[in-house]
């Protein structure tokens, strides 16, 4: 049965090549997010040959003013997989007119290419990334993932009715509101991500991360008290077909 993180970030790890060895070593699945297209070059470099790895290409939000979206254009044609990338309207976060039009840009383009499996942020943006994503056709012709879903309820109805995915960590399933929402998704969209590890680590190993999705799987259990794990590893198989 397979066990996978949804959302992790190899670009972030001190030795991205020693993780995705020990990844493959224990059996982790593993959706590798990069934050710029210089992430994504960097760790595709170094898993080639290592199926167990898909390594998403990223423009995140909190990086839109230091990276090239021609940079990331020029690169989407060389893989499904797609991430982060999104919207961050939080006061401590800067150029949002910015990240809206990169976001919307991103979107279309994935939207036309059609069988994309995108990773994607929302702070205090839900309803401004589905706007995005429904006028796109985004959500119609590719697999939207949510990772760490923060907005209303109103919004994560929204999502599912769109037919988007939710990768959740122990963070966000330990939260209130959080534990309110995760009963409400259909089990058939749900995924585990861990979001590991802090940038320039050296520490986080396989084994830390396989302990993570394991601790979330519990929470999950609790929460929709039911057993996960045959769903979430179904749930995996189906988005990676």
């Amino acid at each position: 049965m397979s066990v996978a993180d949804a959302h992790l970030h190899l670009d972030f790890f001190a030795n991205p090549a020693a993780f995705a060895q020990e990844a493959q070593a224990c059996g982790l699945q593993v959706f590798a997010n990069s934050v710029t297209p210089q992430g994504f070059l960097a760790t595709t470099a170094v898993t080639q040959g290592m199926p167990h790895v898909r390594i998403g290409l990223g423009l995140h939000p909190w990086w839109v003013n230091e990276a090239s979206i021609d940079d990331f254009f020029s690169l989407l044609p060389q893989t499904r997989w797609v991430g982060e990338v999104g919207i961050d309207l939080s006061p401590k976060r800067a150029h949002h007119e910015q990240q809206v039009n990169t976001f919307a840009q991103i979107a279309e383009r994935c939207a036309r290419d059609g069988d994309k499996v995108l990773s994607l942020h929302s702070v205090r943006a839900a309803d401004v990334v589905l706007d995005i994503l429904e006028k796109t056709g985004c959500t119609r012709s590719c697999s939207c993932v949510f990772h760490w879903f923060s907005g209303s309820t109103e919004a994560l109805w929204r999502a599912i009715r769109a037919g988007c995915w939710f990768s959740v960590n122990e963070m966000q399933a330990g939260t209130r509101r959080a534990k309110e929402q995760l009963k409400l998704i259909p089990a058939d969209r749900l995924l585990l991500e861990t979001d590991l590890p802090p940038e320039g680590d050296a520490s986080t190993h396989a084994a830390d991360v396989l302990a993570s999705l394991e601790r979330v799987r519990n929470q999950l259990e609790r929460i929709r008290r039911k057993s996960m794990a045959e769903q979430l590893a179904l749930n995996w198989e189906h988005l990676t077909l």
